[in-house]
């Protein structure tokens, strides 16, 4: 889904790029960004002992690591790809959608009731038609004002997730999201910086953030629990009023900072087997699923590793997800097939010659191919 991308273009657009960047990117003076050449220094058993400033510097620099999250949709010896947070809440703005259609929808069959049945004496129907155009322009005006942009925009009718391909080969980002969100990108490797740990900015205001530490330091640690990792593709041109060249992305599941960050820099600097290889639960499935595979990837997902990582068949929390979560999954695979799902453009080639399949979970072989570039 495409929460925080909705947010951060609406603010793009009634403020200005670099206030948007500032406020809701978290991209500013007080910001540390990592570069590509940032990394945990390996060390040999003959090497001098570290020092204590040296241990620190390393303590500052995470493991990387894909977590237990489903994060991955590609992992070959060219490129790694992945996605973004937000699939879980998909079921929900779907039901929220429902539900709001049918209060919205209770006033307007009443008043319809009084139309058709009402006494034959009824001589003010004139009024009764006022107040069902009256509520007619409400509904519309807070579901199009209000809860369209920021709700059901970033779930329905639009693409079903985004998707970032980072091809290590190309020494490129191909970008593949909905116009209204940036549009599809190739963007350079070597010019990103990266954001670890970026947290909407909640109830903090854009005076607040940029005059006061301890809102800082607040959002900062928000992220610990719901940030995200936030790559950053400065102007070309710092003087440049247009900002050409500058971009950014959100990318893995919320909780994701810098071990996913530090697994994206490895993959592509040193290659696939610089990095640790994907769990069998760190797939994210490619196209739709249906609601018995949205139940296990998606909303039973930690259970079923907690009762896995355990020893456990099932546990008694693993039973009560499923019995609350049951009855919607219909619901979150409904919502799905309201959305298109995104291919990569063939002339793009980001596949380096070999076309992988648009659908499906878990390791697609071949994993080493000749590229044809």
């Amino acid at each position: 889904m495409f929460n925080s991308e909705a947010n951060y273009w609406d603010e793009r657009r009634s403020e200005n790029p670099k206030q948007a960047l500032e406020y809701f990117a978290d991209i500013n003076d007080h910001t540390y960004l990592y570069e590509i050449y940032e990394r945990r220094a390996r060390r040999n058993v003959n090497d001098p002992k570290t020092k204590r400033k040296e241990k620190i510097k390393e303590k500052e620099i995470a493991r990387l690591s894909l977590s237990i999250n489903r994060i991955l949709l590609d992992f070959n010896e060219y490129f790694i790809e992945l996605s973004n947070a937000g699939e879980y809440k998909r079921s929900l703005t779907f039901l929220m959608a429902v539900l709001s259609i049918l209060i919205l929808g209770l006033p307007g069959g009443f008043i319809s009731l009084l139309l058709i049945d009402g006494p034959s004496h009824l001589s003010d129907w004139y009024l009764v038609l006022g107040l069902l155009l009256v509520l007619f322009v409400g509904t519309y005006a807070l579901i199009h004002l209000l809860l369209w942009p920021y709700v059901f925009s970033p779930a329905f009718f639009t693409a079903l997730r985004p998707r970032y391909r980072f091809n290590r080969t190309t020494r490129k980002v191909y970008v593949l999201r909905p116009k209204k969100y940036g549009g599809n990108a190739i963007l350079d490797w070597d010019r990103v910086k990266a954001h670890v740990n970026w947290a909407p900015p909640k109830s903090w205001t854009a005076e607040q953030l940029a005059s006061s530490e301890e809102a800082r330091r607040e959002r900062r640690l928000a992220a610990e629990t719901d940030g995200n990792l936030l790559l950053y593709w400065p102007p070309l041109d710092p003087a440049d009023p247009e900002r050409k060249g500058e971009d950014l992305i959100w990318v893995g599941p919320e909780g994701s900072g810098e071990p996913l960050w530090q697994y994206i820099r490895t993959f592509m600097e040193e290659g696939m087997h610089a990095v640790p290889p994907p769990a069998d639960y760190n797939w994210l499935r490619k196209g739709f699923s249906t609601p018995g595979q949205h139940m296990r990837e998606t909303v039973m997902h930690g259970s079923l590793l907690r009762d896995r990582f355990s020893g456990q068949e099932m546990s008694g929390a693993t039973a009560t997800n499923f019995g609350i979560n049951v009855l919607w999954a219909p619901l979150h695979s409904l919502a799905e097939r309201l959305c298109y799902w995104p291919t990569f453009p063939e002339e793009w080639n980001s596949d380096c010659g070999q076309r992988r399949r648009e659908s499906g979970i878990g390791p697609e072989e071949p994993l080493r191919w000749t590229p044809r570039l």
